[in-house]
């Protein structure tokens, strides 16, 4: 009897495992808007602006420990850097916080309707100035005509924060 009532015990335990489990993780059909509230205009710049300080602040700690594990110019005297520190600095420091910026803003803002397309062009710029970034980093120096983030910093203005949209 003991034995008849184990079986049904442990097909129900798997069956509510197996529940469990096809619940938890991304179906690939899921999309950000159904597990993040859609935001107002206000929202969407709070946010935005929020996300992306974060990442600033992280950046300013990452080019510290940075440059003191490397021995160059740190606090008030990174001025004095070289500009091919600068450059390095840039490529392996400051871009890879910006990949991780677009995606925690592409995970955690929806934006209001008809501010999409102008989201994705803000993402589609950070983009732009990364890959302009590494194929040329001596844009830091000052010395080049075009700065590749200044598309994304004009949109971010329209977005509703100054708080992002550079490297």
């Amino acid at each position: 009897m003991r034995a008849r009532g184990f079986k049904p015990l442990v097909a129900g335990g798997v069956a509510c495992i197996l529940f469990l489990l096809a619940g938890c993780g991304s179906s690939g059909s899921e999309t950000v808007a159904e597990t993040v509230p859609r935001l107002t205009k206000a929202q969407l710049g709070e946010k935005l602006g929020d996300i992306c300080q974060e990442h600033t602040d992280r950046q300013v700690i990452a080019i510290e420990k940075f440059d003191k594990e490397h021995g160059w110019p740190y606090g008030t005297a990174h001025e004095k850097a070289s500009g091919a520190q600068l450059e390095k600095e840039l490529t392996v420091v400051i871009l890879p916080i910006v990949r991780d910026n677009i995606h925690d803003l592409k995970s955690k803002v929806v934006p209001p309707r008809g501010q999409e397309a102008r989201l994705e062009d803000f993402y589609e710029s950070l983009e732009y100035g990364i890959a302009a970034s590494e194929e040329d980093p001596s844009w830091i120096l000052g010395k080049t005509a075009e700065e590749p983030f200044s598309r994304a910093r004009e949109l971010a203005w329209k977005l509703g924060t100054a708080y992002c949209g550079q490297a």
